[in-house]
């Protein structure tokens, strides 16, 4: 790039109207960047409903330059303000314009006070507001003590400010109030947001390994910070077990624990409360306050109608896709294993959650309104993820497995404890044997399905001998139908399947020359065909998947049973996860993305396909090593349908 120092700007501007807006303004951020290329950074502030625009350096130099007597400013329109401090309980809070009948307010300038102890009493109490970080705290009071901030500095210190938890959660419930909310403020596209909402990545290959690693610390920081708050933030972590194992809260005082709880019972999103629910189990022996709010939390999740449009099930399900899929589209977690990202989806769903709830905003409405703002990305890269997660499908999202799961959860927690709470009513809540019973009242197989973070850990339950004997029975008969693979396929999310298993499963399918007799509904043959594909990603079949391939290829001609375009690409993806090895995994997804662009298309398959196949390549771009050939054969089978148009 040229040194002209008058073309070098221009030309650094121009490039920057070519790159994705997330890098541009990153770059711009960047002191180092902008003094490269000698830009100026100047804005116009503005605000809504009142006549006033003002260039940010003139109001940032009348503040450095202010008096206690006030100081008048002219705005671009050529108003006249009286700039005044905003004092409460005798501290200056930060500055405001006003011209005798209107205010216009901005506390996040503290910073430009041209008084030193002004700018280090507020950066302190916002520190403590905020749980700011001992490191950042230290280096804004290094600057703050010799000076005002200059115009940049301002900038990024209001953006660390606004880019916390507590400040976002603050915005979300104002914004909520006014009805103003926008994809944009609930899922921030900021990974140092997240890196503070559930502590900092540390290379952590499974969530019990990030529990006792950072987390571990981060809750004991939150704890440290404040013991009620630090609390209810550390409960947006409750995703699983071992991190909830990791709160404690013998520092709180009965109050604030009951204080907690009280909260929780009234205006608690789903996810901090069955955090609450299994931290309360742990204690209950040292603090029994709590137990009446235990039993109104767990009757809570219990009735639930995770199927009502105002299910708080539904809400936390919904956000957590939603947020999950705008993670996903910002790239920020493309170098983290896919429970961290899901650690922090949850978290920030049950953020907006908590938000939400305590100003009575009707969820079914925000629940239409975010399924709206859906698209397939949530969905595809799930599926993608079963490559390095086998264990937890896009299906496991819904409310009504959410709520399993956490019913799941209340019962092993109360099974840990039974001798704790054997003499309470808790015991009879969770274990006894009236109909109301948890015990009682979970009678499917999906409580013990895994939970959102535990795709990629292995079951810790061995495959029962008689369940052994009935899935070796089931294989080995004579004829290949749908009963030969349904305690397989039933036992796969539970119990621990070998290879063996699988095997026998693909030596079924050669058996029954790739086709299943006894096929009633294609509902039923798309639930063997989906569950033996979780076989083969889970025990890592290779072979299975391979067979599988071909009884996808079978019924895609079928008279009777034909699957779809989705319904083989969902068999396919699921499928490729018995590769682990990424290069393996791309191969053979990308040999059945050929065999399909090649197959005979019918109707709008074409376009269908090469959607699938842009929206894959979009979330692993080296796909497009293995699937280029049916990019080509798709466009050239797209065009020729639209002549015939």
């Amino acid at each position: 790039m040229t040194n002209n120092p008058f073309i070098k700007p221009e030309t650094a501007k121009l490039a920057l109207t070519h790159i994705p807006p997330l890098i541009a303004n990153t770059l711009l951020e960047k002191k180092e960047f902008t003094n490269e290329y000698g830009i100026t950074l100047n804005a116009v502030l503005s605000v809504d409903n009142i006549k006033f625009a003002i260039q940010r350096s003139t109001l940032y130099n009348a503040i450095r330059n202010s008096t206690s007597n006030g100081t008048i400013v002219e705005d671009d329109n050529g108003g006249r303000w009286n700039l005044l401090s905003i004092t409460t309980d005798g501290k200056s809070r930060g500055f405001k314009l006003t011209d005798g009948h209107q205010e216009i307010v901005f506390p996040e300038l503290f910073s430009l006070s041209p008084d030193r102890s002004v700018r280090l009493h507020n950066i302190n109490e916002i520190a403590k507001e905020i749980n700011m970080s001992s490191a950042e705290l230290e280096k804004w009071q290094t600057v703050l003590d010799n000076r005002a901030l200059y115009d940049d500095e301002v900038e990024l210190l209001n953006k660390y400010i606004q880019e916390t938890p507590i400040k976002l959660a603050q915005s979300i419930r104002r914004r909520f109030l006014r009805g103003s909310v926008t994809k944009e403020l609930l899922v921030p596209t900021s990974f140092d947001y997240y890196s503070r909402l559930v502590g900092t990545y540390d290379d952590a290959s499974s969530v019990n390994e990030y529990a006792i690693g950072n987390c571990r610390e981060f809750i004991k920081q939150l704890s440290s910070w404040h013991p009620y708050d630090g609390l209810m933030f550390s409960l947006f972590l409750s995703s699983h077990l071992s991190l909830t194992s990791e709160i404690d809260v013998d520092h709180l005082s009965n109050e604030e624990l009951v204080r907690a709880y009280d909260f929780l019972d009234k205006n608690g999103d789903r996810l901090s409360q069955i955090g609450a629910i299994e931290i309360g189990l742990r204690i209950f022996t040292t603090r029994p306050e709590i137990e009446q709010h235990l039993i109104r939390l767990i009757e809570q999740i219990r009735d639930d109608d995770s199927g009502a449009s105002d299910s708080r099930f539904k809400l936390l399900s919904t956000l957590f896709m939603f947020v999950d899929s705008e993670l996903i589209a910002s790239r920020l977690f493309t170098s983290k294993p896919p429970f961290y990202r899901r650690l922090a989806a949850l978290a920030q769903a049950a953020l907006i959650s908590r938000q939400l709830i305590s100003v009575k905003i009707n969820i079914s409405s925000f629940c239409e309104w975010l399924a709206n703002n859906l698209d397939e990305t949530y969905y595809l890269q799930t599926l993608i993820d079963m490559r390095s997660e086998p264990r937890w499908y896009p299906e496991l999202a819904e409310d009504v497995h959410l709520k399993a799961n956490y019913l799941g959860r209340i019962i092993t927690a109360a099974l840990n404890f039974t001798q704790d709470i054997k003499d309470s009513k808790l015991y009879d809540l969770i274990l006894g044997s009236h109909p109301d019973s948890l015990s009682k009242f979970t009678t499917s197989l999906d409580v013990f399905f895994p939970g959102p973070l535990e795709g990629g850990e292995e079951t810790p339950n061995a495959l029962p001998l008689e369940i052994s004997k009935a899935i070796d029975t089931q294989l080995s008969s004579e004829v290949t139908t749908l009963s030969s693979f349904i305690a397989l396929v039933n036992s796969a999310l539970i119990f621990r399947i070998g290879i063996d298993q699988s095997e026998l499963a693909a030596k079924a399918l050669k058996l029954g020359s790739y086709r299943l007799a006894n096929v009633q509904e294609k509902s039923q043959l798309l639930t063997i065909l989906n569950g033996l594909a979780t076989v083969a990603a889970i025990s890592r079949s290779c072979a299975l998947a391979d067979d599988l391939r071909i009884v996808v290829r079978r019924y895609m001609h079928d008279a009777q049973f034909a699957l779809s375009i989705e319904e083989s690409m969902r068999i396919f993806l699921i499928s490729a996860s018995s590769r682990e090895d990424p290069r393996q995994w791309r191969t053979f997804l990308g040999d059945c993305l050929n065999e399909l662009a090649f197959g005979e298309l019918r109707g709008k398959d074409g376009e269908l396909l090469y959607s699938y196949l842009q929206s894959l390549c979009g979330l692993v771009p080296e796909l497009w090593i293995s699937c280029s050939r049916a990019e080509a054969a798709l466009v050239a089978f797209n065009t020729r349908s639209q002549s015939w148009d």
